[in-house]
């Protein structure tokens, strides 16, 4: 983990309207820290809440895709909004919308038109619509943050015996701090996961879960979804962005959320990580397969783990499990100091959920 200074820059991520709001906030520290946004509510008598992992500005960039899903109740729309690091940025947001248009500063803009608009530090821009964004591509002239998601969804067409809808929020990850090898992890009560791979460039995609493989190329600017319930493996032949979308769990407990999928090469040493409390939650962690003992948790070893769900393909052999964890602040690391990945979820009462990554290793750039 880097113990440098760090610097974040955040939007609020749910804004009443869509244009431009002075809404972003601005965080220092003298030491490396991890910053999360969550929002939490409620909505007559269910919980909506959400998370994500920030990015520090110094890894922001100019250029994202978006990922989005279907805005399977049609009265909540898909969102994206951002946050400039520097005074008078020029956006271009180039739109890939599935069907219809999108209305901002009373015009109608369609699938593959440029919205431009000049935003300034400590502002943030949304935009919203009932189209599916994914693909659409923000680029400017100086770096910003970026997040996407929805007002409400369910991962899948709306089923209120398992589940109810719940805000998807993610922190969008720039096209050159994305991965090209991935590997799902467990996430413990959750068996039923949607993933979309998002691409750039026309990419080949390796995907495999269990004994099944598909092999499958995807043209630019595209996205390819699957279900997973335990493990899969995903290779490809560029750079692409990975997002779950874990499923709703009935019995009015465990919403469907949006959680990033972050590449092998993304996972750090170590973690100091938050916990927010009023769920059920867990860790999930994903590690090379000789490395599934040595674990510390607050500094002390663990064996209780319940299931262990392992993946080979080629000389990589990956394995993933999820543990229980109490609410607050938590430290951990491995004896051997290997890389693996760490994810961070729960599940609420009165239909609530959230999931986001722990941390990842950024690619620096001088």
């Amino acid at each position: 983990m880097d113990k440098s200074n760090t610097e974040y820059n955040l939007s609020k991520s749910v804004l009443p309207s869509d244009g431009i709001h002075m809404a972003g906030v601005e965080l220092h520290s003298d030491k490396g820290i991890n910053v999360y946004g969550f929002f939490f509510g409620s909505v007559v008598s269910e919980g909506v809440s959400e998370g994500y992992s920030s990015m520090p500005t110094r890894f922001a960039s100019t250029k994202y895709i978006i990922p989005t899903l279907p805005a399977f109740i049609t009265r909540y729309k898909n969102m994206i909004a951002l946050t400039p690091c520097y005074q008078n940025t020029v956006v271009s947001i180039n739109l890939k919308l599935k069907s219809g248009s999108v209305a901002y500063d009373n015009k109608q803009y369609s699938n593959n038109e440029t919205i431009r608009i000049m935003v300034n530090k400590y502002d943030t821009f949304q935009l919203s619509t009932t189209s599916d964004l994914s693909g659409t591509m923000v680029t400017s002239s100086k770096p910003v943050i970026v997040v996407s998601g929805n007002q409400c969804n369910s991962a899948v067409p709306i089923n209120i015996v398992a589940g109810s809808c719940n805000p998807f929020i993610e922190s969008v990850l720039p096209t050159d701090q994305l991965d090209d090898m991935f590997i799902t992890p467990y996430i413990s009560t959750r068996l039923n996961n949607t993933v979309r791979i998002q691409v750039i460039n026309s990419t080949n995609l390796t995907i495999k879960t269990g004994t099944k493989t598909i092999s499958k190329t995807i043209n630019a600017r595209e996205f390819f979804d699957f279900y997973y319930n335990t493990i899969s493996f995903i290779s490809s032949s560029d750079d692409i962005l990975v997002t779950s979308y874990p499923h709703g769990l009935s019995g009015r407990k465990g919403d469907p959320f949006m959680m990033t999928i972050l590449g092998v090469n993304q996972y750090l040493y170590e973690y100091d990580f938050v916990v927010p409390s009023g769920f059920d939650s867990f860790i999930s962690i994903t590690v090379q397969s000789d490395a599934i003992n040595g674990f510390l948790l607050d500094g002390y070893s663990f064996n209780n783990r319940s299931s262990v769900f392992s993946i080979s393909e080629g000389m990589d052999n990956f394995s993933t499990f999820s543990l229980p964890i109490s609410a607050g602040l938590h430290r951990i690391e491995h004896k051997k100091k290997v890389r693996f990945g760490l994810w961070i979820f729960g599940n609420g009462d009165t239909w609530d959920g959230y999931g986001y990554p722990a941390g990842m290793a950024y690619k620096a750039y001088n």
